[in-house]
């Protein structure tokens, strides 16, 4: 990941007479982006680049989870109700009869060969509750998908442990079809036993405490504190990235994460708005205010449409090695990103920005 060097005396852009009508000006601007871009089954375009930094080339990619994110990102935006009913409309429409999701849409040629995973599952669910329906994956079946140290494991798939006849009726047609299944763990860098940092930090948010939760939030303290967030996770490259994920999810439940979080950011230095929007939210989620320069980072790369360029969120990952550490990404590896979910972090950002000088963001 390249970085480059901020100049220290940035001014505070939410210093001055004009200044937060700068900050909710950006915001306005974003969302009737963003209203522009929606599609009309409510998702959003993704796209696939082999550059680390996407920019603005790619190939369209329509993709479950981009659009997961980006509703998660507008939850109490303001302006943003109808995005928001779109969105759940059409997780809502890719929703398994088990209850779970797949990276994919079902009109994808790739649909069928890949399992319903949790980080899929639990960003749509999430993104229902916060729309105040009860339509996400039942708890109990999500926790029956964990090892045996109680981490939360990545694909929903049959294995040889017993995890009950809901796990069983969700997983077991998979072996109708073997054949995928076998080449899905052939052809990728993805395990059936698969335990990844941000895809446990994405079920912590969505479930928050429960019994065992003990067990996840250790797991990812554990990474913060060794400060081995390089190796936490196959489909998380990024930095900046993880520590919004680990944030959004222990923040709430463990007193020592932010200032942990905090710590491990010091020094890092974003490198593009995608970047810059997570270091200003993830901050903000630790109690601590925007830095100016961030913040005025972030407002400088606004383009004139009110979106952010494009950059690489996740991307199609890294086989662990028999040390446990992950070996580096093959140079021919997918990595998605849009300027939608880019703009849509802005906005979780700058509305973040808002709402902390009346309270701390959520």
């Amino acid at each position: 990941m390249t970085t480059q060097v901020m100049p220290a005396n940035r001014e505070d852009p939410l210093q001055g007479p004009d200044s937060e009508q700068r900050v909710s000006d950006a915001l306005r601007s974003a969302v009737r982006f963003l209203t522009a871009a929606q599609l009309p089954d409510g998702s959003f375009n993704a796209y696939t680049s082999f550059l680390v930094d996407m920019d603005d080339e790619g190939t369209a990619d329509p993709s479950v989870f981009p659009t997961a994110l980006i509703g998660q990102c507008l939850a109490g935006v303001d302006d943003a109700e109808a995005l928001r009913a779109g969105v759940a409309a059409y997780l809502l429409g890719e929703r398994s009869a088990a209850g779970l999701w797949h990276h994919w849409p079902r009109s994808h040629p790739a649909f069928k060969a890949t399992p319903a995973d949790m980080d899929d599952t639990c960003c749509a669910s999430r993104v229902l509750s916060q729309a105040g329906l009860g339509e996400g994956a039942c708890a109990e079946l999500l926790l029956a998908n964990r090892d045996g140290k109680g981490r939360f494991l990545t694909w929903f798939v049959p294995g040889w442990r017993w995890r009950g006849w809901q796990h069983a009726r969700a997983t077991l047609p998979r072996l109708l079809h073997p054949l995928l299944l076998t080449l899905f763990f052939r052809k990728t860098s993805a395990a059936p036993d698969d335990v990844d940092a941000g895809v446990n930090a994405n079920a912590l948010y969505y479930l928050g405490a429960f019994p065992g939760h003990r067990a996840v939030v250790d797991y990812l303290m554990a990474i913060l504190r060794n400060g081995t967030e390089a190796d936490a996770d196959k489909w998380y490259d990024n930095r900046f990235v993880l520590w919004y994920l680990l944030a959004r999810a222990l923040v709430p439940l463990e007193p020592q994460a932010a200032p942990l979080i905090l710590a491990r950011m010091r020094g890092a230095v974003p490198s593009n708005g995608l970047e810059h929007a997570l270091a200003v939210t993830t901050r903000s989620r630790c109690g601590q205010p925007a830095g100016p320069a961030d913040l005025a980072a972030l407002l400088d790369t606004q383009r004139a449409d009110g979106s952010w360029r494009r950059a690489a969120v996740y991307f199609g990952g890294r086989e662990r090695i028999a040390d446990g550490r992950l070996a580096p990404a093959h140079p021919d590896t997918p990595r998605w990103g849009s300027e939608e979910l880019t703009t849509a972090f802005a906005i979780e950002a700058l509305s973040c920005v808002l709402r902390q000088r009346r309270s701390e963001c959520p």
